[in-house]
């Protein structure tokens, strides 16, 4: 058993008083903890009145007897939030009783309810409320407002005078919870009434035991030694089985940062790989993530639709240099959004009567993904030369107009599609071209008549500077390719773009043409509904501010760096800033394991690709914390010696 947290319907309600009776009864087996205070300490009355307990120093503690939120902001002090709270949980060998304050909807910060903290501490709920009269009525409303809310209480005390009508009443219009009633000793309260009241009510103190033991996980490895466990059971990606590097062990997150095991707080510098857009956890989209979930889990989206799925659709198509006609196909990552985007580039040829046209044409350096049809048209000989005998036919060429003009001359009527991705070319290195020669590639491909397929994934949603890199080129792809960013991060979705001409391909009665491909949890309506959150932020255009300020900074900061002897190139865009250092080997340059390491000693979590150290930081990412990854960087490349 890890523990419980003690809730109450209200303020006043007799929290502190629970647990001085329950551990007065199982003081040797439980510890206490109250991370928040204000007015009078609990903490220390519990101290006095259960001498024998283990009990820790609240986080905060405030003066004024009002609601934290609001005595913090009296004081001129911070108020810990729900990430805070949760990495100082007390490292104890032994369950710990967690009190909250207020009721569960009571305010933590000026935004966030504290119910957010009882979900995050993931222990089992003692419910507790007052039985004076109004004590059915207290107790339907909160577990209803708390079940609403995903959190189901384990256990209702009543704390006071027995009343079996309340307890008969609450039972039946909650079957499953059960009840209890406590009476705390009547006057001044001392350890000897607190131990003999406990004493006289241990087999009702029992029953809690009971309750919050039934939830809580029979096998969980302890603190830290989830991360034994991990080696012996988990298959990282893109990591070796003998990595001498132990994977960090995070426990929670927010806007910038990712919180471990043991308190310290890293900065996500590179957005955990590219998704985290806004930051960890916005508010507003996970709001909407739970306003979702009550009302619609997963629905197929074969013959069957959803509001948030077809409003992000509708969204998406509008931000297209495209008119009316074309379409959303939803999945559920990156690679296969680039799978699909072949496979229609294909399918709509083969309609216009051109099944000849089997060639796809992607770039050196380019990445779009682990699947097969992703890896050929990458071809990376690092990721993917195992599998050559594989892979179908395709042309790799540079990152050059006049290159790939060379290719199509040389395979007419061949080509289905070129596959690019706009501007920053991000698995490869971080390599970068100009939107004018993204333009000139654009028009080449038109000249030609092959498809242009614009592979958005990393670079898309405000990344590059732009809502969509290739804006920034003034050119309108024939399909593209969305992930990632999509939900801000929070879920996995993406989507395949369209345009109309493609779609006209498909649009026939002959139900031989369908396109025929789907994903069990296409356009998965929890997912979608954070797409639209995020999709609603974006549009405040406060992203334009953020990214501006995150260029300038790298420019200001790391575009210096070049002139170190061991740097062969710095690159920025947008929020996006890479050295690449002149030593060899490439991504599987040793060089790589030294400068994640040192960056991690500096707080700052970045995961070179070999010899390119690169960020790419979330929107939210602070001046401050601009300043702690640029210097990061620096010890970093001096760390190697170069």
């Amino acid at each position: 058993m890890r523990g419980a947290v003690v809730v109450g319907t209200d303020t006043d309600v007799g929290k502190t008083a629970f647990s001085i009776l329950f551990l007065s009864a199982f003081a040797e087996h439980f510890a206490y903890w109250k991370p928040v205070e204000t007015g009078d300490s609990d903490t220390e009355t519990v101290r006095r009145l259960v001498p024998g307990a283990t009990v820790f120093d609240p986080l905060a503690r405030f003066v004024e007897p009002v609601a934290p939120a609001l005595a913090a902001r009296r004081e001129g002090r911070p108020m810990p939030g729900v990430a805070e709270v949760l990495a100082a949980v007390p490292r104890v060998d032994r369950p710990l009783l967690v009190e909250t304050f207020g009721g569960p909807l009571s305010p933590l910060i000026d935004d966030v309810l504290q119910i957010e903290l009882i979900r995050g501490l993931s222990l089992p709920v003692v419910l507790v409320t007052s039985a004076a009269v109004g004590a059915v009525g207290r107790s339907l409303q909160a577990v209803r407002a708390m079940d609403s809310l995903g959190v189901r209480p384990d256990v209702l005390v009543l704390l006071g005078q027995d009343d079996p009508y309340a307890v008969e009443q609450i039972t039946r219009h909650l079957p499953g919870l059960p009840v209890v009633g406590l009476n705390p000793p009547v006057g001044e309260w001392a350890p000897e009434p607190a131990v003999r009241a406990a004493v006289e009510q241990q087999e009702r103190l029992d029953t809690v035991f009971r309750a919050v033991a039934a939830r809580s996980p029979t096998r969980r490895p302890p603190d830290e030694g989830f991360v034994v466990l991990d080696r012996q059971t988990v298959w990282h990606p893109y990591t070796s089985l003998q990595s001498p590097d132990t994977p960090l062990p995070v426990v929670a997150a927010e806007d910038e940062f990712l919180i471990l095991s043991d308190g310290r707080r890293i900065i996500d510098g590179i957005s955990s790989w590219w998704t985290i857009l806004h930051g960890h956890r916005p508010p507003e989209i996970m709001q909407a993530i739970r306003d979702a979930t009550y009302q619609l889990d997963h629905v197929l989206f074969a013959g069957a639709t959803h509001p948030h799925a077809v409003e992000l659709a509708d969204d998406l198509l509008r931000s297209m240099p495209w008119p009316p006609g074309g379409r959303v196909f939803y999945s559920d990552n990156g690679s296969t959004a680039v799978e699909i985007a072949l496979k229609m580039a294909y399918q709509s040829w083969c309609h216009r009567g051109e099944p000849g046209r089997t060639l796809f044409v992607g770039f050196e350096n380019g990445y779009h993904g682990d699947t097969f049809g992703a890896m050929s048209v990458g071809r990376d000989p690092v990721f993917f030369g195992r599998f050559e005998p594989l892979l179908f036919r395709t042309l790799q060429v540079p990152v050059s107009a006049d290159a790939l003009d060379a290719a199509l001359a040389c395979h007419t009527g061949e080509v289905a599609a070129v596959v690019i991705e706009p501007l920053v070319q991000g698995a490869g290195g971080m390599r970068m071209h100009t939107p004018a020669e993204l333009r000139a590639i654009a028009e080449v491909t038109r000249t030609h008549g092959s498809l242009l397929i614009a592979d958005e994934v990393m670079t898309g949603f405000g990344r590059t500077g732009s809502l969509w890199a290739f804006d920034q080129a003034g050119i309108a792809p024939d399909l593209v390719c969305l992930a990632k960013g999509i939900t801000g991060g929070v879920l996995p979705l993406s989507a395949t773009l369209a345009s109309p001409g493609v779609v006209a391909a498909f649009d026939t009665p002959d139900r031989a043409q369908t396109f025929f491909h789907g994903h069990s949890f296409t356009a998965n309506p929890i997912a979608c509904a954070a797409a639209v959150a995020s999709w609603k932020r974006l549009q405040t255009r406060r992203w334009e501010g953020d990214t501006k300020r995150i260029e300038a900074f790298w420019e200001r900061h790391v575009r210096p760096l070049a002139a170190f002897s061991g740097v062969k190139d710095v690159r920025v865009r947008g929020l996006i800033a890479g050295v690449e250092l002149d030593v060899p080997g490439g991504y599987l340059a040793a060089v790589g394991a030294v400068l994640r390491r040192s960056c991690l000693e500096s707080g700052v979590l970045l995961r070179p690709l070999g010899n390119v150290l690169y960020a790419m930081p979330p929107l939210c990412t602070s001046d401050e914390s601009l300043v702690r990854i640029g210097d990061g960087m620096t010890r970093a490349i001096r760390a190697c010696g170069l």
